[in-house]
């Protein structure tokens, strides 16, 4: 049904276009962040190198994020197995979201470090290097389960330098594959490296659903026992090594060379104010952040439902992400097709719309029998490659070419993180507040976190009202 309609929205598009078309003074003319002096282009022989890295520094990352994914079912049971309750489940996710707002700084730290590949590697390495606290704290918990109130919090300040460092990483690494691979391939490219990086995360979640059922120890929960806290330090310490070898798979990835220019920082209103003189980017983030808090209030909440209110085992639930992963294997070469016949904003415009139904449907799977009525969501999920290719190469075409696009990268990333991470924050402290509540809804009695599902998919509406057929051609 999406896909049907490709053709008939982007011909309404550029019809539109064509009758109004964009006044030379609101064209999407970038405002450098850093007075960097043109750089030369990569040699074929140097792209080709850093693809084939980046494809094999991603399949290792899968397995890696497999385990320490923010909101994912591995933190969230290693969470709820040391006490905690419905608003610490929603800062998992929202105190890493938040720390995403280091972001702002990457054009500095560029300055400073010398170039994206030295600041990748860099605050990555570092990241990646704090699984190994991470693995430390899985110990704690095991051995001195008493002390479960001070792991939780050294978990909760883990997790979040983690996720700073990483974002901080993750704008100059975006910057830098802008470099590897050139617009023209980006579609093809990178829907080929998302179906390999999928492939192996969907063996490894396959097999982390199997081992955390069956290492298991007697305790008082509907089965009569849960996951023994070894399994968490087992795959913390495979998350360690795994995000020790992606470091030295970027540290042999090729960049161009930078010199250092030193440059005093923006505040913010200033590095604010460029991004939002870019036009077509000012309103594609309006829209996303309002598009990401709208998803953020249910994103912590989906595994939470399936352990604790549907009673899942991790089998089921490992097995249903992975049918969801593996629909949207299926589909990634069809979607990257779809991309560069029709362009990246009727994609993103229709997958939206689906989501919307998506997260509405949730709210009626029902204790008893859920296990079709999430498989048939969950294959469903094959929407999400288009929507997230969609959406990720859309934000690559509206920004400016050049090393000098971090800065864009960063205002963009940054705002629109703290947008998604007041949505699980908030959603926390509505799920506490109605947490006894339960509401009669076409004959369904829905409860807190059924309510926030519906409430996400109201929020989600109101999104669409700030979408503005993006054109994928934007000058630069």
């Amino acid at each position: 049904m999406v896909i049907f309609f490709m053709p008939i929205f982007a011909e309404r598009e550029k019809k539109s276009r064509a009758k109004n078309p964009v006044p030379a003074q609101t064209e999407n003319k970038p405002i450098p962040f850093l007075p960097l002096p043109p750089t030369p282009e990569l040699t074929f022989a140097e792209r080709q190198e850093g693809q084939k890295r980046m494809v094999h520094e991603g399949m290792l990352f899968s397995i890696m994020n497999n385990s320490i994914v923010p909101g994912g079912a591995v933190l969230t049971a290693f969470a709820l197995y040391m006490g905690a309750d419905v608003f610490i489940i929603g800062l998992i996710t929202a105190l890493p979201l938040f720390s995403t707002i280091l972001q702002l700084w990457t054009p500095q730290f560029i300055s400073k470090v010398g170039n994206r590949k030295k600041l990748t590697v860099l605050t990555m390495g570092s990241a990646r290097a704090s699984l190994i606290p991470l693995t430390i704290i899985g110990l704690g918990a095991w051995y001195g389960p008493n002390l479960a109130g001070l792991w939780l919090i050294l978990f909760l300040l883990q997790l979040t330098i983690y996720s700073g460092l990483t974002a901080i990483g993750s704008t100059s690494w975006l910057s830098w594959a802008m470099t590897v691979v050139p617009i023209e391939q980006r579609a093809t490219y990178f829907a080929k490296r998302a179906t390999l990086v999928g492939m192996v995360g969907l063996v490894a979640a396959l097999f982390t659903g199997f081992f955390l059922d069956w290492w298991t120890e007697p305790a008082a929960t509907a089965t009569g026992h849960r996951t023994n806290p070894g399994a968490y330090v087992v795959l913390f310490a495979i998350a360690a090594v795994m995000g020790l070898t992606t470091t030295w798979l970027l540290h042999r990835t090729p960049d161009l060379k930078n010199e250092p220019h030193p440059a005093e920082r923006p505040s913010f209103k200033e590095s604010l104010r460029s991004t939002w003189a870019m036009v077509a980017l000012r309103k594609y983030l309006i829209f996303r952040s309002v598009q990401l808090f709208a998803i953020g209030t249910v994103v912590p909440y989906y595994t939470v439902y399936m352990l604790e209110n549907l009673k899942m085992s991790f089998t089921e639930l490992f097995f249903l992400q992975n049918v969801g992963a593996l629909a949207g294997l299926v589909v990634f070469p069809l979607w990257g097709r779809v991309l560069e016949k029709y362009g990246n904003s009727p994609v993103l415009f229709w997958t939206s719309w689906a989501k919307i139904a998506y997260v509405v449907l949730w709210a009626f799977v029902v204790p008893g029998n859920p296990f079709w009525p999430l498989l048939f969501l969950f294959i469903s999920l094959a929407i999400d490659s288009g929507f997230n290719l969609a959406a990720g190469n859309l934000l690559m075409n509206l920004l400016p070419t050049g090393t000098g696009n971090v800065g864009y990268i960063s205002v963009f990333t940054a705002v629109s993180s703290v947008a998604t991470a007041i949505g699980p924050f908030l959603a926390g402290i509505v799920i506490g507040w109605i947490a006894s509540t339960a509401v009669p809804i076409f004959g369904f009695e829905m409860g807190a976190i059924q309510i926030m599902f519906l409430a996400s998919g109201v929020l989600r509406v109101i999104s669409m009202f700030f979408f503005h057929g993006f054109s994928d051609a934007v000058k630069r």
